[in-house]
């Protein structure tokens, strides 16, 4: 996929065509709404022996990703309470797919981390949303499929920039 190529150093940033905005807009919305819909979640859930809440799970995956963490950083990090976190967290436990380590900074303090048991349960999950988008994208020709991959993953390097840019740093930190 080609892009469009950076404006010049010095040059006023150009801005995107608010028609083409919207209809990227729709489709994101689209794409959550259908990933957050509850025949998704409970098909997944059957699919993968994981039923697992989707905010925990977005902390599970959290951690695949960034590593290890402590519950106060977590909580900033996702711009969310910390007491939602650690309810949050009570369950991830409780189920075995995080554990509290010592803090290798600072011996007085833990981190939540994945447990092998939690990249089992996230590899299940992953599992079943390929399997849904299987089923969903059948009729797509693979070319068309690599191409939606790759817009995809353009659009999350874009957001993540324009994150980074207006101050919120790595997301995954």
């Amino acid at each position: 996929m080609a892009s469009s190529p950076a404006p010049a150093p010095g040059a006023a940033p150009r801005t995107p065509p608010p028609a083409e905005l919207a209809r990227l807009e729709a489709a994101l919305s689209a794409v959550v709404r259908w990933s957050e819909s509850k025949y998704t979640r409970a098909e997944v859930a059957r699919l993968s022996g994981c039923d697992v809440p989707p905010s925990a799970l977005r902390l599970l995956e959290h951690f695949d990703v960034a590593g290890a963490m402590r519950v106060s950083d977590i909580a900033d990090c996702l711009r969310i309470d910390i007491s939602t976190v650690s309810l949050q967290l009570r369950r991830l436990k409780a189920d075995g797919l995080v554990s509290r380590l010592p803090d290798p900074a600072d011996a007085r303090s833990g981190v939540i981390a994945i447990t092998s048991q939690g990249r089992d349960a996230l590899a299940r999950v992953r599992a079943a949303r390929c399997e849904l988008l299987a089923g969903a994208f059948a009729p797509a020709a693979p070319e068309e499929l690599g191409r939606a991959a790759d817009t995809l993953l353009r659009v999350q390097e874009h957001m993540l920039a324009a994150m980074a840019e207006a101050g919120y740093g790595d997301p995954l930190a």
